[in-house]
C-alpha cells in the first residue's frame, strides 16, 4: 500500500491524489507499506522528517493496537520514500478484538522531526476483520510500546557521521538563544512599560527553564529624535509586590526606525513563570517615560499588556506588545563532541507526544536527562540521589495534597490555568475574557461556533463591514473591435474579443462611500475571468493614475499619473500567461507591485513569481473565481518596506485548495478621496482559433472594524495556501511597447 501525506497540509492520500479516509485490513495479514512525503501532488518534499503509521481503539487511547515503525528511507525508481511493513498480527489486537467478528479503530500518520517534536495527520478508519484460518496458526507480534528510541534516532539523524561513529562524551555546556516578539510590527505604540509572564508564547524561540537576560533590542517609531538618554528596568513579582532586579546600560540620540539594544550585565537571572515588568525610564534620575516603538498585535491575556506604572495587578491594555528581540544565556545544556543538542529540559520532554503511555515516555525521558547529568556531574553528586529520591518522593507528596479539592456542590476553585486534551460540559461555560480557536490549515475536525448566535452575528458584522461596489456597466470601456454585453445592469458584464485580435478593457465600479479625507478602505474582492493568456491591472490607494492600452503583455497598462508623481497609492500588475508546466504540475503567476516609499526614493517594482499546482483539468486562470486583496491595517508611511497587504486567487474546478496567496505588498493609507479601488484593466488577446470572452461582477469593498484592523485578512492568510516562489524588487523602468 502506498500512502502520500502533503507535510504542508498534512492531508492524506493513496494513489491518483484519492483522499485516504478509509482502511480495511485482514488480521493475521503483514501488509506492504510506503510512506511519501510530498509538498503537493507530484512534488517530494525535503522535509526531514520520519513517518510513524500508528493504529489505535479511539482518539483519545495513547495505547497502539498497530505500528509500523520500522519504515526505512529508499530513493528508487519510483522516487524517494519510506518504506516497511504493518503486521495486522500483534497481541494488543487479539485482546481489542476478542472474538468480534471485526473492529474498528483509528489511523494516522506521525512525522517525528530530528528535534522530537510530531505531527499527526488526518484521521483514518481502520477495519480489521478476523482472519478465516485459526489466531494461533502465526505467532502474534508485540507493538512496540516505548517509541523513546525511535525519536533518539531521529535526533542522532542529524549528527554529523563522525560524530556518532566517534561515541564522544556528553558534557554539559552554556548557551546562548534569541527570543523573538515577531518579525515585523503590525502597528506601533507608545510603551511605558510592558508586563507578562516570563515563558508564555509572547516570545517565540527555545527558552530554558533557567536562564540569565543579557539584552532586549526595540525599534523607536517617532518623526523627531529621541535626544536624551534612556534605560530599562526589571521588575519581578515577589511575594505579592514587584522588585527591581535589573538595570540596562543607557542608549540616547534615537532616530525613527533606528533599533535600540538594551544591554544587561552581567545578566538578569529569570526563571519559567516568572511575571515581570519591563519599564522604560529617562535620564540619570531614572524618571519612567513614554518611548514610541515599533509593536505587534497580541492576543488578551488577563496580566498581559502595555503599563504606564508598575503596580500589583498592574493596569494594562492587553492588545499590543513591543516588537523586541531577546537574548539569554542558559547553562545545563547537553553537547556531543562540541555541537550543541538540546537541555536538560528538552530531553526530558522528548517523545513525550508520540502516541504512546505517557507514564512510559516521561520515564525513558526522566532517565535520558539523568544520563545525561550523571555523565557531566562528579562521582560525589552521585552519592546523594537517594537523598534526592527521598526529596522527590516527599515533594510528590506535598504536590498531592496541594491538589485543590472539590467541596459538597461539586465545585472546585483553581488560582491558575488548566490544560486539557479534550472535555465534555454538561451546562453552560461562562469565557468572560474570550475564547481563542486557532485555525489551523488542513484541520481534521470542526472548530465550529462557541455560540451559535455570537457566531452568526460575528458573521452578520463581517457582512455589515463590506460595501458593495457596483460594475458600472453603461462607462465600461474596450478598445479595438471587442464587444461588451451587459447581462445584468450594474452588476455583471461580458467582452467578446474577435480572433486575431486584442483589447484593453477598462471595468469602472462606483457606490456610496461615506468618508471625507479618508476612504476606510481595507480590501476587495472582484469576481473576474478570463480563458487563457491574458493580465488584470489594479489601482488602488492615493494618487491619479495614468491607463495606457494596447500594449505588449510585458508593458505596464496602468502607471503613477502626472508624470509619475510621488504619491502613497500603489498598482498591481497580474499577469498570466496560461502554460502549464507539465514537469512541475501547474502555472506560473507573476505580480509587478509599483510602489514609492519616499519621494526621494522614487518608485520601485517588486516582481513576485508564484507557482500554482493544478491538473490540464484545471487550467490558469480559466478557473478563477475571484481576485482578492486584503490589508491587516494601514500602510503608516514607514522608510522601510513593510508588508501590509497580501493578493489571493479565489479558484474554482477540481481543485482541493481553492485559496491562493500570490503575494504580499505593502498596502495603502486610508488617508484618500476615493473609494480605495475605482476600476480594473484587462488586457485581454484574441486566440487564433477563434472568439475569447471575459466576465466581471460587482466587487465588495471591505472596510475596517474598530481600531482599524481588518479581521477578514487574518482570516484569509488562516486559510490560504502560500504559492509564493520569489520576489524581487529594483527601480521603476517603464516599459510601454505597442502591439
Amino acid at each position: 500500500m502506498i500512502i502520500y501525506i502533503d507535510a504542508n497540509t498534512l492531508a492524506l492520500t493513496t494513489a491518483g491524489q484519492v483522499p485516504l479516509t478509509d482502511m480495511a485490513l485482514v488480521r493475521g495479514d503483514k501488509m506492504p507499506l510506503r510512506i511519501v512525503l510530498t509538498d503537493g501532488p507530484g512534488n517530494p518534499s525535503n522535509s526531514d522528517e520520519v513517518p510513524v503509521l500508528a493504529v489505535k481503539k479511539s482518539l483519545g487511547d495513547d495505547s497502539l493496537v498497530l505500528a509500523a515503525t520500522n519504515l526505512e528511507p529508499v530513493d528508487d525508481a519510483l522516487g524517494p520514500a519510506y518504506v516497511g511493513s504493518l503486521s495486522v498480527n500483534t497481541t494488543q489486537l487479539i485482546a481489542a478484538m476478542n472474538s468480534a467478528a471485526s473492529i474498528d479503530l483509528i489511523g494516522e500518520v506521525v512525522l517525528i522531526a530530528g528535534d522530537g517534536s510530531q505531527r499527526t495527520s488526518s484521521l483514518i478508519r481502520v477495519t480489521v476483520r478476523q482472519d478465516i484460518l485459526p489466531a494461533d496458526v502465526i505467532p502474534p507480534e508485540d507493538v512496540l510500546a516505548d517509541w523513546s528510541e525511535l525519536v533518539a534516532d531521529a535526533l542522532a539523524a542529524q549528527l554529523p557521521a563522525a560524530l556518532k561513529d566517534a561515541g564522544v562524551e556528553l558534557e554539559a555546556v552554556t548557551g546562548q538563544s534569541t527570543l523573538s516578539s515577531g518579525d515585523a510590527a503590525d502597528t506601533w505604540t507608545i510603551v511605558g512599560g510592558y508586563a507578562f509572564t516570563w515563558g508564555d508564547e509572547i516570545l517565540a524561540g527555545h527558552l530554558p527553564d533557567s536562564c540569565r537576560l543579557t539584552s532586549i533590542s526595540t525599534v523607536y517609531f517617532f518623526t523627531d529624535p529621541a535626544l536624551n538618554q534612556y534605560c530599562l528596568r526589571i521588575w519581578r513579582l515577589t511575594d505579592g509586590a514587584y522588585s527591581l532586579i535589573g538595570t540596562s546600560a543607557y542608549v540616547s540620540n534615537l532616530s525613527s526606525g533606528q533599533t535600540a539594544t538594551w544591554v544587561f550585565t552581567p545578566g538578569v537571572t529569570l526563571q519559567r513563570g516568572d511575571k515581570i515588568i519591563i519599564q522604560v525610564c529617562e535620564g540619570t534620575e531614572m524618571t519612567p517615560y513614554a518611548l514610541g516603538m515599533h509593536a505587534v498585535l497580541t492576543p488578551s491575556v488577563p496580566g498581559r499588556g502595555l503599563i504606564t506604572e508598575v503596580s500589583n495587578p498592574p493596569a494594562v491594555n492587553g492588545t499590543m506588545a513591543p516588537l523586541m528581540t531577546v537574548v539569554v544565556d542558559y547553562d545545563d545544556g547537553i553537547t556531543l563532541g562540541g555541537i550543541e543538542l538540546a537541555t536538560a529540559r528538552q530531553l526530558d520532554s522528548l517523545g513525550r507526544d508520540v502516541r504512546q503511555s505517557s507514564a512510559t515516555a516521561e520515564a525513558a525521558a526522566r532517565t535520558a536527562g539523568q544520563s545525561a547529568a550523571a555523565a557531566s556531574t562528579s562521582a560525589s553528586d552521585a552519592a546523594t540521589s537517594a537523598t534526592n529520591a527521598a526529596n522527590s518522593a516527599t515533594a510528590a507528596a506535598n504536590a498531592l495534597a496541594a491538589i485543590p479539592q472539590v467541596d459538597d456542590a461539586g465545585n472546585m476553585t483553581l488560582a491558575g490555568n488548566i490544560t486539557a486534551a479534550g472535555g465534555t460540559f454538561d451546562g453552560a461555560v461562562n469565557a468572560n475574557g474570550g475564547v481563542n480557536i486557532p485555525l489551523a490549515v488542513g484541520a481534521p475536525t470542526d472548530t465550529g461556533a462557541v455560540n451559535r448566535l455570537h457566531a452568526a452575528g460575528l458573521a452578520g458584522v463581517t457582512d455589515i463591514f463590506s460595501q458593495h461596489a457596483y460594475l458600472n456597466t453603461g462607462s465600461i470601456t474596450a478598445t479595438g473591435t471587442a464587444a461588451i454585453t451587459v447581462l445584468i445592469p450594474g452588476q455583471y458584464a461580458q467582452v467578446r474579443v474577435p480572433a486575431g485580435t486584442h483589447s484593453t478593457i477598462v471595468f469602472p465600479f462606483t457606490g456610496p462611500n461615506g468618508q471625507h479625507n479618508y476612504s476606510n478602505f481595507a480590501g476587495f474582492s472582484i469576481p473576474w475571468r478570463i480563458p487563457g493568456a491574458g493580465k488584470i491591472t489594479i489601482g488602488i490607494g492615493r494618487g491619479s493614475k495614468t491607463t495606457r492600452s494596447d500594449l505588449t503583455q510585458g508593458s505596464y497598462s496602468i502607471i503613477p499619473g502626472n508624470n509619475l508623481a510621488h504619491n502613497s497609492g500603489e498598482i498591481l500588475d497580474i499577469t498570466f500567461d496560461n502554460v502549464r508546466d507539465a514537469t512541475r504540475g501547474g502555472y506560473v503567476v507573476k505580480v509587478r507591485e509599483i510602489y514609492a516609499l519616499s519621494e526621494a526614493a522614487g518608485w520601485r517594482v517588486k516582481t513576485t513569481t508564484s507557482f500554482v499546482p493544478a491538473t490540464h483539468n484545471e487550467p490558469i486562470p480559466s478557473i478563477v473565481n475571484k481576485i482578492i486583496y486584503h490589508q491587516r491595517t494601514q500602510y503608516k508611511f514607514e522608510r522601510e518596506y513593510i508588508s501590509y497587504g497580501s493578493l489571493y486567487l479565489l479558484t474554482g474546478g477540481g481543485q482541493t485548495v481553492q485559496l491562493h496567496k500570490i503575494a504580499v505588498v505593502r498596502g495603502v493609507n486610508a488617508f484618500e478621496t476615493g473609494l480605495g479601488i475605482s476600476s480594473i484593466v484587462t488586457d485581454l488577446p484574441g486566440s487564433a482559433s477563434g472568439d475569447v470572452y471575459m466576465q466581471v461582477g460587482s466587487a465588495v469593498r471591505t472596510l475596517y472594524q474598530p481600531g482599524n484592523i481588518n479581521p477578514v485578512y487574518y482570516a484569509l492568510e488562516a486559510l490560504a495556501r502560500n504559492d509564493i516562489e520569489a520576489e524581487e524588487t529594483a527601480d521603476f523602468v517603464d516599459i510601454n511597447i505597442p502591439l
